[in-house]
This record gives structure tokens, sequence and C-alpha cells, in this order.
């Protein structure tokens, strides 16, 4: 019953956002630079060295905000970052910076955050170290992700893959490590589609 469920999960991803595949490339996706959304400085001594070899994709879990521009959302992340406080009922040191590489919003657009060679942060016993990190906006256990953001995520996990080596196999979501359902079962069906663009990029 549970596979028949997640067939028909797929099919539907499928019918909504059709030819993802077709998106595959190795050339870099528009992304809105550190030094554009206005990034302050890293706390170094907070972050940790690491050497990229697999992508790991989220869901950040709160509605999507189509009104707030992605240059202020990603001030925003780096502000609550920067300070001790909570997630959930999860209590949360201070990060050197924002805990995802790559934040995608639900107009498609991508913001970069944190230096890939350092590792990112989570309030969870979840193993950040030689992980990318990007994070979907929206929280897909309740909505479904945009157009624009499945086809932005597609592209930029292509690129990503195909500029570090990564391969189809090192793709996952959050929830694949954890007890979450992270990246939201809204979302987690794309996931395959972005390992077959990848593996068409490879081909190539």
């Amino acid at each position: 019953m549970r596979a028949l469920v997640f067939c028909a999960a797929v099919l539907a991803f499928s019918l909504v956002f059709p030819r993802l595949s077709a998106l595959a490339g190795s050339s870099a996706p528009d992304i809105v630079a550190r030094a554009a959304w206005g990034a302050k400085p890293p706390n170094y001594a907070l972050m940790h060295d690491q050497k990229p070899a697999e992508i790991i994709i989220h869901h950040t879990a709160n509605r999507q905000q189509p009104r707030i521009s992605l240059e202020a959302k990603m001030r925003g992340l780096q502000e609550f970052s920067f300070s001790p406080g909570r997630v959930g009922l999860l209590p949360k040191p201070a990060w050197g910076d924002v805990p995802y590489h790559y934040y995608v919003d639900v107009s498609g657009r991508v913001g970069e955050g944190r230096d890939l060679t350092f590792a990112g942060d989570s309030v969870t016993a979840f193993d950040n170290e030689d992980r990318i990190q990007i994070a979907v906006e929206g929280d897909f256990e309740r909505e479904q992700p945009s157009q624009a953001e499945a086809e932005s995520l597609t592209r930029l996990v292509t690129w990503l893959a195909a500029s570090y080596g990564i391969p189809a196999r090192a793709i996952f979501g959050h929830g694949d490590f954890d007890q979450t359902n992270c990246p939201g079962k809204n979302l987690r069906p794309i996931l395959e589609e972005i390992r077959e663009a990848v593996r068409a990029t490879q081909a190539r």
C-alpha cells in the first residue's frame, strides 16, 4: 500500500511538473550572490571545513512568502543564524553564518548562502560535514512547491553535481538521515526527477 501511495505521488508530481529532466545541464544557474543580498561577514570561528561529496535537500518548513524579496529573506535568515535561540522545541546555538549553502525561494530565485568550503549547521544530530545543503522555501507537508522552485532546484543541483563530481546516488532529502519529514511529502517526489536529470547530464 505504501508503495502504491508513493507511485501515485510521483505520477501526480510528473503531471504538474513535466520534463524536469530536460533542464539537466552543467551551466551555472542565476544565483543572487552574498554581496547582492547584503550578507554580513561570517564568524569563521564557529564554522568547520568540508569537501562537498553529497547534496542534501531541505524545505524551510515555513509557509511560502511570495511578497517578501529573496534578499530580505536571506538577511533575516543570517540574523537568525548569528544569535542563540530555538527552532521549535530545540535550542539553537549561535551559528557562524546562514546554515544552508543555497536557498531557493518561491519565485525560483536562488540565494547564495554559506561558503561551500564550510559545513552547514543544524539543531538536530544530522551530520552536516561534506554535504551541500539546499533549502527550498515552503512547508511541503502542507504546500506544493512552485513550478519555478522545481525548475530552479533542478538546475542548481545538476550544476553542483557536475561541478563537484557528485553522482546521482549521493543526492538525498534530509529525512533520509534524520527523524524528520523534511523535505516534505510534496517535494520528496522531485528528488528522483533530479537524480534522473543528474544522470542525464553525467551521461553526456
